[in-house]
């Protein structure tokens, strides 16, 4: 009997364990859209830039940018272009801290909104992130800034 509860004990150590290590392996689409937010708030740099671009890829996706009134849009044919230009309309925010007031996160299969409202130097700024999962990663197909 005693014998018998010491196997039960090891089974169910081995069970949790497992368990455990396959909740630390796997990253949720949730812990993915947080990453996300992390990588486009706080302090505006060009490696900030360069981190957040990591989620765009034009050849994959086309990925459409609004600023201003102004609509461009970045496919296979002048994906080169997508970094300068972001450099470009992030340079009067170079140097600042870009600070998450409010967020939503919307997941819709293989579709997600994230929109947030961010503290910038300037003032307030809206800003709305519509992703695509293409296989197991998650791809930028608008940006609008407000």
């Amino acid at each position: 009997m005693r014998r018998t509860g010491i196997y039960l004990l090891v089974i169910l150590s081995i069970v949790v364990g497992a368990a455990v290590v396959t909740d630390a392996i796997v990253v949720t689409d949730r812990e993915r859209m947080d990453e996300f937010i992390d990588s486009v708030t706080g302090q505006v740099s060009e490696s900030r830039i360069d981190n957040a671009l990591r989620y765009a890829d034009p050849s994959k996706v086309t990925m459409e940018l609004v600023h201003d009134g102004h609509r461009r849009r970045y496919s296979s044919r002048n994906a080169a272009a997508l970094k300068p230009d972001a450099r470009k309309a992030l340079a009067s925010l170079e140097g600042s801290k870009l600070r998450l007031i409010q967020e939503s996160i919307s997941l819709d299969g293989e579709r997600a909104r994230i929109a947030l409202r961010l503290r910038t130097d300037a003032g307030l700024a809206n800003t709305v992130f519509d992703l695509r999962r293409e296989e197991d990663e998650w791809i930028l197909r608008r940006v609008i800034v407000n």
